[in-house]
């Protein structure tokens, strides 16, 4: 192993300080235009107009596969819904007069209902 050092001063682009100067200023000109365009087109305004078309195309892909979807669901009768149905309401403590009431659309009257809160009670 050498303990000599090495040179590297030839390497060294600031020797020339004329030289590298003009080296500098050179590729500043010449990237002038391209940090402008970046400068200008980092804008968060301008960035969401560049997503536009992306955009747009995301949404109707997914409105396209939405409609497919909901044109394949079968409708579901009312009848069979409030028979799968039939017990959650209950579950969760609604009295069997007006879930039923909910389910068959035919509301009970006030005084039916008063009636059914106070035997919960």
């Amino acid at each position: 192993m050498d303990d000599d050092r090495i040179d590297f001063s030839a390497l060294d682009p600031t020797r020339d300080q004329a030289r590298f100067d003009g080296l500098v200023g050179s590729i500043v000109d010449q990237a002038a235009d391209e940090l402008d365009r970046r400068r200008v087109s980092n804008s968060p305004l301008n960035l969401l107009v560049q997503w536009r078309r992306p955009m747009l195309a995301a949404a109707a892909v997914i409105a396209i596969v939405s409609v497919g979807v909901l044109l394949r669901v079968d409708t579901v009768n009312n009848a069979d819904y409030a028979a799968e149905t039939a017990g959650i309401a209950e579950a969760i403590g609604v009295p069997t007069l007006l879930a039923q009431g909910v389910r068959q659309n035919d509301m009970p009257t006030t005084a039916e209902l008063f009636d059914a809160f106070q035997e919960i009670q």
